[in-house]
């Protein structure tokens, strides 16, 4: 009886505060209301708007809450707790005004309202669970889990932050692919991309959620790639959990800026995802050296998590095999091959192998003997590798992290030897472009702040400073990089100024940073089954080199020569614009001369009228009325 009575007046006690916070809610409800509604009257928008009405009633909100609603006494710690969920759930009430924005609500009071009662139902949670909660609310507590709760709201606000972040030409022909797929065409064979199709399979589902939603493919990914570092930090963080708040802390920041401040300039490129995937791999490997089991499920997670970034490129396998081999030095007899991580990564090798195989044979005969005969010229000489600005920092940064080997961390050493491997894949590569460094810099970044452990003497402030120094100077060159930009967007932005949105437009030329992103995000037809025609730099390098094109590579200029005949016949550009291939790998060429070897190509290039050059680039206008006879099998573009 005594139970029951105690139940009852336990749940009229949670109704009544429920009720409490309810009125609370409504009084600032109406008066956030009532600014949001002022703000967009007075035509401030809906980001300020929204912006001032939160803020109105928060320390309002706060005062009646925590002495009426909870009856507890205000403190600096509660508010902290009290700004902390407010931040959280304003970014999700901002985040569907955002996503209704992209589907064409604008400035639209019944958002605001959805908006607002999400972020009522969420407040009400956490203020109940977490911050006038007794005890451990969720089995947390601010004073153990403040690390983890400050880097969520740092990912939640840095996401509306860089919500718009631009992309690189890479990333959106990604999202394209993906367009065209959804759309039924056949990867390697309407569309000929050099790169194993797993990245392509991975927009999938995100340009499928984008066309649903009517939002643009670029703002899909950014939240994709956000989701999916997010999901990483948790995984390190799960791995953590054993120590110390600040020792925590420190990691889980270093993490964050790696992957954030490096990825910048190239967000969402397959060495971004690799950095992202490998961070709780390495620190899973490092933590089975100190002899901590994870759980079962936990390691099967952080293997299936690796593998779909480790597997985007085969150099990458190298991050597995050192940590594996650096692993089975520390526990010799005790190693054991069959772990959750391994079973999951080896799947996970297994199955790519076998969709590879079976859903796209087109890649093993017909991109693999390109790549095998023409994929060369894009080198890059070992001075220009060794002498990039990035490498000349690993250097030191190896340097910092090597001293004293004794007294570092398992996880010190675990990614040291992921940022080794992640090097000898840029030079294996030997391409030197600025993003196939990030993974290295990432890793070694962490590398240089997991050295921070305060409860260790060996490390002194000086050295601190040091590797603090250090690890900064790597972040600001990125940061110095500043979001992706295509420094030949002004000019084509010339050349098309008076093109309408959804005309036909194509560029011959060998690189496609030449032309992509301005060509997709501009909303043009791109109408060749080619990213670019990549292959001229090989053309142009043989025929300096011999005087004239091996078998091999005139063969594959005669087919190169004929799609370009077809995709131009059945999707006439209204302008074509041609690169004349100064300051590149395939200068020398000409690429219309080129072409015209086809006598066909040179027919259709007689209904082009030029119209001007501006440096490099020459733009060419369809005559009127012209419009070629379509081949058989023209797919539609989408």
């Amino acid at each position: 009886m005594h139970n029951t009575t105690s139940t009852q007046s336990s749940a009229t006690a949670d109704r009544l505060q429920a009720f409490r916070f309810v009125v609370v809610g409504l009084a600032n409800t109406g008066l956030g209301y009532a600014i949001i509604l002022a703000g967009l009257f007075a035509g401030l928008g809906d980001i300020l708007a929204n912006t001032l009405g939160y803020a109105g009633g928060l320390v309002i909100s706060f005062a009646l809450n925590s002495r009426w609603t909870f009856r507890a006494s205000p403190s600096y710690a509660t508010f902290a707790r009290y700004l902390a969920v407010f931040l959280v759930c304003f970014s999700a009430n901002l985040a569907i005004v955002l996503a209704a924005r992209e589907m064409g609500f604008v400035d639209d009071p019944l958002v605001h309202l959805v908006g607002i009662s999400a972020y009522t139902i969420l407040f009400y949670v956490g203020a109940t669970r977490f911050v006038f909660g007794q005890g451990r609310p969720f089995g947390l507590s601010w004073g153990e889990n403040w690390p983890e709760l400050c880097v969520l709201v740092a990912v939640i606000a840095t996401y509306v932050l860089l919500r718009n972040i631009p992309v690189s030409h890479d990333v959106v022909w990604q999202m394209w692919i993906a367009r065209q797929m959804l759309g039924g065409a056949s990867l390697y064979k309407d569309i000929l991309e050099l790169n194993p199709p797993l990245w392509f399979w991975m927009a999938l589902p995100v340009e499928w959620v984008a066309l649903k939603l009517t939002i643009s493919a670029k703002t899909a990914i950014v939240s994709a790639a956000f989701g999916y570092l997010a999901l990483s930090i948790a995984l390190l963080a799960s791995l953590l959990r054993d120590l110390a708040p600040a020792r925590r802390a420190i990691l889980l920041a270093a993490a964050f800026l790696a992957i954030i401040l490096i990825g910048l300039p190239d967000f969402a490129q397959r060495e971004h995802l690799a950095l992202i995937a490998a961070i709780p791999y390495a620190a899973l490997i490092a933590r089975r050296t100190d002899g901590r089991e994870p759980h079962w499920a936990q390691a099967l997670l952080i293997g299936c998590f690796a593998a779909t970034g480790l597997a985007l490129k085969h150099y990458f396998a190298l991050v597995p095999v050192l940590l594996e081999l650096w692993l089975l030095a520390k526990k010799r007899r005790k190693w054991r091959p069959l772990r959750p991580e391994v079973v999951a990564m080896g799947a996970a090798a297994v199955l790519y192998g076998i969709a590879l195989v079976t859903l796209t044979p087109d890649y093993l005969s017909t991109i693999v003997p390109m790549l095998a005969s023409a994929y060369f010229g894009y080198e890059s000489s070992w001075p220009t590798l060794l002498l990039n600005p990035l490498v000349l920092w690993w250097a030191p940064a190896l340097g910092l992290v090597s001293v004293r080997w004794r007294h570092r961390s398992s996880l010190t050493v675990a990614a040291l030897l992921t940022a080794v491997a992640f090097a000898l894949s840029y030079f294996a590569q030997q391409k030197g472009w600025r993003y196939h460094a990030i993974p290295t810099t990432g890793m070694l970044v962490i590398a240089l702040i997991s050295v921070l452990e305060f409860r260790r003497p060996q490390v002194s402030l000086l050295q601190k400073a040091v590797l603090v120094v250090a690890a900064s100077i790597s972040l600001a060159i990125y940061a110095a990089f500043a979001p992706y930009r295509n420094p030949n967007e002004g000019v084509v932005a010339q050349l098309l100024q008076h093109v309408r949105r959804g005309s036909v437009v194509m560029m011959v030329t060998a690189n496609p940073s030449r032309i992509w992103p301005m060509v997709d995000n501009w909303g043009y037809v791109w109408p060749s089954r080619h990213f670019a025609l990549w292959m001229l730099t090989a053309f142009s390098q043989d025929l300096q080199k011999n005087g004239e094109l091996s078998p091999k590579l005139a063969e594959m200029a005669n087919l190169v020569r004929r799609q370009t005949v077809i995709d131009l016949t059945c999707n006439p550009p209204d302008v074509l614009i041609v690169d004349n291939l100064e300051r590149s790998k395939a200068a020398g060429l000409d690429p219309i001369s080129f072409l015209s070897v086809d006598p066909t190509f040179a027919t259709v290039f007689t209904n082009y009228t030029k119209v001007e050059t501006i440096g490099r680039f020459t733009s060419y206008v369809k005559m009127a009325g012209w419009q070629p006879s379509r081949p058989k099998d023209c797919r539609t573009i989408f």
